[in-house]
């Protein structure tokens, strides 16, 4: 009886013991000036933190109007797809020029799903899903004149937290365009239109007309685009937060890698990526090598995040007209060289222009304002699109590089 007991305490001493190792070790954030002051960036480079918390938390994307404010969408409510409507639109912008806020407008709080944003045409453009808004301010003093309207609705949010309809950008043609993932399809419409009225929009980029208040399907596959740009010829690109990570985008083509869908039944045959390597390490499984050095040495992961053609006169020439987009796993901005090939183009990988030090850098969006000066929207977490049980709700940060 006397060894029976000792073996119950022992196997119960072992068994807390193994407990204990188990627990995940917790590391603390850098705080906000310590992550800028501990960026990687080339020589002559300065990072400075435009907006932290508490000023900002969240920041899923930003777009940049008129003297260069920064009008933020906060996506409080991620990973939540039912938490209500308290997600929110602020407005930051730096009237003395020395690269940090200084003045802060709260535009509207009491948005759903918030995942893109752009301004212009007398408002705000917002994709709150299930919904696609307008919010109307005609002098962009940062007071909404009246309540938003549902130009859309129908846009999915039935599968995961992530591969959902994001972003927006206003294209050389007039239009404002959007880019969606995959899983979480969509049948957009007016309010109001019935099912078998509406199209089914799955995986690519979307685009909407904001005089004539339509939509379209521009181009469809890939797995979950997340940014759209455009070079000085007009021609669109996008980056995939699953390998392949980078893409042409031509009017009505699809492409790589999704299968199978009731869209592309009529495709000819699907698009290859431009991008001549990847950024991550095993080709047996994408998530295999992350961490590790073989996986850093090759640019990071194999989720990307933020499409931006960079044409702005700061940076020096040689970056001028070269797409750069965030790493989510490696924590850095991924920077591929464009070279003519046929008819369309090819991206060989080039030096990554930034590397964050810290650990909980999540880099969104990226976009250059109206003096050349590059800015990062970092959602500052511990996970990522698949691991969202201990999502941080007071965390987020944007960088400014010049």
């Amino acid at each position: 009886m006397l060894i029976r007991c000792i073996i119950v305490l022992l196997f119960c001493v072992t068994a807390h013991a193994a407990m204990k190792r188990a627990q995940p070790v917790v590391v603390k954030p850098l705080a906000p000036e310590e992550a800028a002051r501990t960026m990687q960036v080339p020589e002559g480079f300065k990072v400075t933190l435009f907006a932290g918390e508490p000023t900002i938390t969240q920041p899923i994307g930003f777009c940049i109007y008129d003297r260069g404010r920064l009008w933020v969408a906060e996506a409080k409510n991620y990973p939540d797809k039912k938490a209500g409507k308290n997600d929110r639109i602020i407005i930051l912008e730096d009237t003395d020029g020395d690269g940090r806020y200084d003045e802060r407008i709260m535009f509207y709080d009491k948005l759903e799903y918030v995942s893109g944003i752009e301004v212009g045409f007398g408002g705000a453009w917002v994709m709150s899903i299930p919904n696609f808004y307008f919010i109307p301010d005609k002098d962009y003093d940062g007071v909404p004149n009246g309540e938003p309207k549902v130009l859309l609705d129908g846009f999915g949010t039935h599968a995961n937290a992530h591969n959902i309809a994001n972003g927006f950008a206003w294209g050389p043609d007039g239009w404002l365009y959007g880019t969606h993932g995959v899983t979480n399809w969509s049948l957009p419409g007016k309010p109001g239109t019935p099912k078998e009225e509406r199209r089914r929009l799955e995986g690519g980029v979307w685009r909407y007309h904001p005089v004539r208040h339509e939509w379209d399907s521009f181009a469809g596959g890939t797995t979950n685009p997340w940014g759209i740009d455009w070079n000085d010829y007009g021609h669109a690109f996008i980056c995939n937060c699953v390998n392949p990570h980078l893409f042409h985008v031509i009017q009505g083509a699809f492409y790589v890698p999704v299968r199978n869908r009731p869209t592309s039944r009529y495709a000819y045959e699907r698009i290859e990526t431009i991008a001549d390597h990847l950024h991550y390490s095993n080709t047996k499984t994408i998530r295999a090598g992350i961490g590790t050095p073989e996986e850093d040495l090759v640019g990071g992961g194999h989720a990307h995040c933020g499409t931006m053609i960079y044409l702005g006169d700061n940076w020096p020439d040689d970056y001028r007209g070269d797409v750069f987009m965030n790493n989510i796993h490696g924590r850095r901005i991924n920077h591929d060289r464009l070279t003519r090939r046929d008819s369309g183009y090819a991206a060989s990988h080039a030096p990554d222009v930034v590397r964050s030090a810290a650990s909980w850098f999540v880099g969104v969006t990226l976009a250059y304002g109206p003096e050349g000066g590059v800015f990062i929207s970092d959602f500052s977490d511990t996970g990522e699109c698949h691991h969202t049980r201990n999502t941080r709700k007071n965390t987020g940060r944007i960088f400014k590089i010049t």
